[in-house]
């Protein structure tokens, strides 16, 4: 009978610290069931897209740091509260052995019932949230319910093991103190805590670093490799600071003694320092946690309001149709095929607009774009267009003539700056970057204006709202003198200007022209 003491004894310490056990337990299921979600959403054959199987697995990465942070700063005030209760057995006469053993009991139920109920409910609410996904990118749903075992084992193994560090912590504390010390340990005060400045210092570096890795990187490639390593330094930053950081602070306001000697701060002062050891780490999960919580609502907010906008900026036409190593016979075809089915739905083809190009990945190497079969994620990958001469003037109505190795070259992102490309393995001479044609930038209208040539048409809508009529006239009339003969003034339909100052002729509401 004796046989299951200890059995009995860790499920009846489990229902007296109920209060305690519950929402730790509780914190336990839903660790676990977001792991879960994640993971099996990022190996689901539902999802297609690359970048969001990444941007998924990385987030599974995120979960798992914070789980191990989390559970074990859970654990370590459970501990901590139950040290009083260990002491009284220990005296009464049970030795450590036979207490590892009951908590060993303890941490196989308490994992059991986080992994199991975490896993129920995570199968529950995956299908759930992968509707969702689906929903957000507007993609077809698919109702066929799985269940995804490689998902299931990688989330008991690994919840298994962080559960079982805790408990091997748990042992450790016991070990090192004698039953006195357990007996007291729950009456005991804080210690006033030093001032690790070497953890400061790691913690202003870690946080300093993922904000930079955020802030300057640019490629979308290379966004996905280091938003794991800038998420990573941010929350280990976040630690250090409310560990360490609070008790440097802190200290530091106690050695100015204009400030610490007053009777407001002497008694906030003071009680915070030695409470921040203890609360620090529970205050920078609070702050970790309404992160990614905030995070995840602004990104999936944000991803469901502009997909329409990415639909349209990458997707500019109502239907696209390309046909790959097409001839003559090929396009004879695909446009019988286009008139019948147009006929067929009563639509009316508009806007249309054709061309034959070719197409390859490549990577650039110096001055040489090399194919490539697959993505490389960093910045000096592309995704190359080409076309002939001819095909360019007949879609752009110009009469650009280019001679034997010469090439003009746009780059969506950033101008690309070379004179000389090596394109399967010939060499080709730049003749012009279109985007240079384009200029962005920013000045003042109450300034000289920093244009070098004339224009032909000049918009300027919706900005002379906000100044007055003696302002409105000096604009105008600086815009007139860089107006091409014949070129346009357009304003916005709610403005108007003064034309006595300037001899513009009025076309039609908001246009104007310079004779």
């Amino acid at each position: 009978m004796n046989n299951f003491i200890y059995e009995k004894l860790a499920v009846t310490n489990l229902k007296n610290n109920r209060k305690t056990y519950i929402p730790y337990i509780f914190t336990g299921v839903l660790t676990v069931m977001m792991f879960y979600i994640i993971d099996a959403l990022s190996r689901g054959k539902g999802i297609t897209q690359d970048t969001l199987k990444i941007c998924l697995q990385y987030a599974t990465g995120v979960i798992v740091v914070f789980a191990v942070i989390f559970l074990f700063y859970t654990n370590s005030f459970l501990i901590k509260r139950r040290k009083k209760e260990i002491g009284v057995y220990n005296i009464l006469g049970m030795g450590k052995r036979h207490i590892a053993r009951m908590m060993a009991v303890e941490t196989i139920l308490t994992a059991g019932i986080s992994i199991l109920g975490g896993l129920v409910f995570g199968i529950i609410f995956g299908k759930l949230m992968y509707l969702l996904l689906l929903k957000i990118l507007h993609n077809s749903v698919d109702m066929q319910f799985s269940v995804n075992g490689t998902a299931i084992v990688q989330t008991v193994i690994l919840f298994a093991g962080i559960f079982l560090l805790t408990y091997l912590y748990n042992i450790l504390q016991i070990q090192l103190v004698n039953p006195v010390e357990l007996l007291h340990g729950g009456n005991q005060g804080e210690k006033e805590p030093k001032s690790r400045w070497l953890l400061v210092i790691i913690g202003v570096a870690a946080l300093g670093n993922g904000y930079r890795i955020a802030l300057t990187t640019e490629a979308p490639l290379e966004v996905l490799l280091k938003f794991f390593i800038a998420v990573i330094c941010v929350i280990i930053g976040t630690y250090a600071l409310f560990i360490a950081g609070s008790i440097v602070v802190l200290k530091m306001l106690r050695k100015n003694k204009a400030y610490y000697y007053n009777p407001k701060h002497f008694t906030s002062v003071s009680g915070m320092i030695y409470r921040m050891k203890q609360n620090g780490a529970g205050l920078a999960n609070i702050c970790v946690l309404s992160t990614m919580v905030l995070v995840m609502v602004s990104t999936t907010v944000s991803l469901y309001a502009g997909m329409e906008d990415i639909l349209d900026s990458r997707f500019p036409r109502d239907v696209s149709i390309v046909c790959k190593q097409a001839d003559v016979d090929h396009e004879e075809i695909i446009e019988r095929l286009l008139k019948e089915q147009c006929e067929k739905a009563g639509v009316k083809i508009t806007d249309r607009v054709w061309y034959r190009y070719g197409s390859m990945n490549a990577v650039l190497k110096g001055d040489k774009l090399e194919n490539v079969n697959q993505y490389y994620p960093d910045n000096h990958f592309y995704y190359v267009e080409m076309m002939t001469q001819d095909e360019y003037n007949r879609i752009e109505k110009r009469n650009v003539s280019l001679e034997e190795q010469e090439i003009l070259t746009y780059t969506t992102n950033s101008k690309c700056g070379k004179k000389e490309i090596n394109i399967a393995g010939r060499n080709y001479q730049v003749k012009k970057e279109l985007r240079q044609q384009v200029v962005f930038r920013q000045f003042n209208l109450m300034n000289p204006l920093p244009f070098k040539k004339k224009m032909h048409v000049i918009f300027l809508r919706n900005v002379m709202i906000y100044f007055d009529e003696t302002t409105k006239r000096k604009l105008v009339q600086r815009l007139y003198e860089f107006l091409e003969p014949g070129g346009y003034l357009i304003i916005g339909s709610t403005e108007n200007i003064d034309r006595s100052a300037v001899p513009l002729v009025y076309v039609r509401p908001s246009i104007f022209r310079k004779e």
